[in-house]
């Protein structure tokens, strides 16, 4: 055993131990680590630009100033650990990252910049910029190419099952036939509606000083405009600017990220329950890999785990993001510090989110329908054009269609077969709409 495989024996969350290298990647967006380099790059960006703005001493050569852009781009854990021993020893996480930058200014003999290194910024300045600028990089670099990754892959199983007639089930009785491929289309309809406005979703930055009026800044520079300043600088890092707030950016934004994401994750939730039901039901079968084994005592079974895993971990993820929602749309007065903990966790949600549809992938892939069951249960369910008999003796002006029909077919199991298959031309493998052409429009417009 390697001591990397010891460690995670020892960690306590799933995600670092369990399911690690399913997710290992999201540690650039959401670790200690990720979160101290994006406070390094948020100050160093603010400080470049500060200088330039106020035109800070010719000692000062903005060239020279702009080296820590570089600099920042280059630093290794060595550093990180440091700024953690800079913590440790003063009890501020914000404090520390100035103090590690101060630390390296000689070398680029910057020595004369230290005093204006987080000058007129309160901690939230560089905290919500940090957050903005990992999850806009996660949102972009991950969470976004698996969704779509996802959609296709439902896109191309609906057109390939499209004319796949299976019997749809309401309230889990049989109802009247439908296709694969046009359910798979509805769940894709609904992922691709959240999806777009995730696309579209740009979070908030604030750059505005200790309680969001810029009161030092206005005082001893009264000339300059800070607010097109903090707009220029938060916009640089690809956020919007928000410039009516208290000590803390308001988090709306945010929060309709999570909301978005949430209700994204439903629709997954959705699928992966239908997808269990359909394989209980055996209208859909899973491909069984050799290796694998599905009971520890019966060696017949090939259990839908992959389905049941995207479940949990979506439940997971959704109790997290509705909390987190609920919490960070509220800050008492200026500002409290409750939603810093909330925050670090923000990484919990998102990757049992990215559990969850790496699962869902894993599981579409391995099904197929069950073409001679889904066959055989129509052949056996001609009850199933009970709507159409019923309808059809209506326009020959029977008022009493539906309850002679209902007498005839509700409960029973036979004994109706030669009255309903009276329904001219019409077979039950036949009745399913415009199930085809909803999915085909579906799939065209989607892709």
């Amino acid at each position: 055993m390697t001591d990397t495989q010891s460690v995670w024996l020892e960690n306590i969350s799933p995600l670092d131990g369990r399911y690690r290298a399913k997710v290992k990647e999201l540690g650039e967006y959401f670790s200690e680590g990720a979160l101290i380099l994006a406070r390094i790059k948020v100050e160093t960006v603010y400080v470049i630009k500060l200088v330039e703005f106020l035109n800070i001493g010719s000692e000062l050569k903005l060239l020279k100033v702009r080296n820590l852009k570089t600099w920042t781009k280059n630093l290794t854990n060595k550093d990180l650990v440091r700024v953690k021993e800079i913590e440790a020893e003063i009890n501020h996480d914000v404090k520390a990252v100035e103090y590690f930058i101060r630390e390296n200014l000689g070398r680029f003999k910057l020595e004369k910049l230290s005093p204006w290194i987080h000058w007129g910024l309160t901690s939230e300045d560089v905290n919500n910029l940090a957050y903005g600028l990992l999850l806009t990089r996660f949102k972009d670099e991950q969470l976004l190419i698996l969704e779509k990754q996802l959609l296709d892959k439902l896109l191309a199983l609906a057109e390939k099952y499209q004319a796949v007639v299976m019997p749809a089930r309401t309230h889990g009785q049989l109802a009247v036939p439908t296709t694969v491929g046009k359910e798979l289309a509805v769940a894709a309809e609904r992922a691709d509606f959240w999806l777009k406005k995730l696309q579209a979703v740009r979070l908030g930055g604030k750059l505005n000083g200790a309680v969001g009026n810029f009161n030092a800044q206005v005082k001893l520079y009264p000339g300059k405009d800070w607010q097109k300043f903090s707009q220029e600088v938060v916009e640089s890092l690809g956020l919007e600017a928000v410039i009516a707030t208290t000590q803390i950016e308001p988090g709306d934004r945010l929060v309709y990220f999570l909301d978005l994401t949430k209700g994204l994750n439903n629709v997954w939730l959705n699928l992966s329950q239908d997808a269990w039901l359909y394989i209980a039901l055996d209208y859909w079968q899973q491909k069984a890999v050799v290796k694998e084994v599905g009971s520890s005592t019966m060696p017949q079974k090939v259990n839908p785990i992959d389905f049941e895993n995207a479940e949990g971990n979506l439940e997971v993820a959704n109790c997290l993001l509705t909390m987190m929602a609920e919490k960070l749309a509220i800050s008492r007065l200026q500002r409290d510090l409750s939603d810093s903990t909330i925050k670090r966790n923000l990484g919990v949600a998102f990757g049992h989110t990215i559990l969850a549809i790496k699962s869902l992938l894993k599981g579409l892939d391995k099904v197929v329908p069950n073409k001679e069951k889904l066959k055989q249960e129509l052949v056996d369910h001609p009850e199933m054009l009970a709507e159409a008999e019923q309808l059809r003796m209506k326009i020959k002006g029977d008022d009493q269609a539906y309850e002679k029909v209902k007498k005839m077919t509700r409960g029973k199991i036979k004994g109706y077969e030669l009255e309903l298959l009276k329904v001219r031309n019409l077979k039950v493998e036949k009745y399913i709409g415009l199930a085809v052409e909803i999915t085909e429009q579906t799939i065209r417009r989607l892709r």
